[in-house]
């Protein structure tokens, strides 16, 4: 079967990249139903202009028309947006109810990245902040508030914050007033990670409180000696939020949970979705550019590739 995967040369420069999709017999084979734009780690990787085939969020169905939500492993966690692919043992596939939204399965990736967190050590917190109301924040922000936890969402964008209210987290405040709320959080999901978003969580903590570094730690002013200082005066901890560096079994337990929450309807996903495109390069190049450029009215697009299997 052909095999069409979207590739980029630079934001404006999308194509694709044809080959023959053979499967081996260790391997599980998918058509794509749809695949999800991350628009946070797409387009920091798309401006780099390097040649890249971005995506590693996936929902497909197998030879019986069973529908899988696909946790790749590391080493196939790219190249997602295309209209088939075979996976090796190591990738989790999670089977999807029937009736399961598939336009809407890509959000279960955002889900576990903040269910992550909130879970790993046993007891909730009472009290949490998320920076950044982007996919991954607002969702981190609606399982909080489904638990049960007191949730502050943390935004500069007033689109965002008023997003985050339509899907039911009841406070949204400010960067600049984030930065007032001294001592205030138990816990605290970082999305962004920079040197500011650092800084104002550990004076956002209480003692004894715990940072998530989701977002990817980029290069900036703080200074080491001042975070660990408020680390070593306050008892402060701040630890990685790779999703990768946890065990699978850890995953599917979560993404299991962001299922039944979706087909019950705590989740709320249908505002979150910008658009539905099809597999077609001048509707692709659109919609990135709109994330790239407009992300106040532009938050997540699909790719939906049911009429494009090969």
């Amino acid at each position: 079967m052909k095999q069409r995967i979207l590739c980029f040369e630079g934001l404006d420069h999308p194509d694709f990249d044809e080959k023959e999709c053979v499967p081996s017999g260790d391997t599980r084979f998918l058509k794509m139903d749809f695949t999800t734009v991350s628009p946070g780690t797409e387009l920091f990787c798309i401006r780099g202009g390097e040649t890249c085939r971005p995506g590693y969020i996936m929902t497909g169905h197998d030879e019986t028309g069973r529908h899988y939500f696909v946790f790749p492993s590391m080493s196939e966690s790219h190249s997602a947006h295309c209209n088939c692919r075979a996976f090796g043992p190591e990738t989790l596939l999670v089977e999807l109810p029937e009736g399961f939204p598939l336009e809407l399965a890509g959000f279960l990736r955002f889900a576990n990245i903040g269910l992550l967190p909130l879970l790993r050590f046993g007891a909730l917190p009472a009290h949490v902040a998320v920076i950044g109301l982007g996919p991954v924040g607002n969702l981190a922000a609606q399982s909080a508030r489904i638990l049960g936890c007191r949730v502050t969402g943390v935004d500069c964008s007033p689109r965002r914050r008023e997003l985050a209210g339509e899907c039911g987290v009841e406070e949204t405040i400010t960067p600049e007033e984030f930065g007032r709320r001294k001592q205030t959080f138990d816990r605290v999901i970082d999305t962004v990670s920079s040197s500011g978003t650092l800084s104002a969580a550990a004076a956002a903590l209480c003692d004894g409180g715990i940072c998530h570094m989701v977002g990817i730690v980029r290069e900036g002013e703080l200074a080491a000696s001042t975070l660990c200082r408020e680390i070593w005066n306050r008892d402060l901890r701040f630890l990685s939020g790779w999703e990768m560096k946890h065990p699978f079994a850890a995953i599917r337990s979560n993404l299991e949970r962001a299922v039944r929450w979706t087909m019950q309807g705590r989740y709320r996903l249908a505002p979150l979705l910008t658009g539905v495109i099809a597999p077609e390069l001048p509707a692709i190049g659109t919609a990135y550019r709109n994330l790239a450029d407009d992300p106040e009215h532009h938050f997540c697009y699909v790719i939906d590739w049911r009429g494009a299997e090969g």
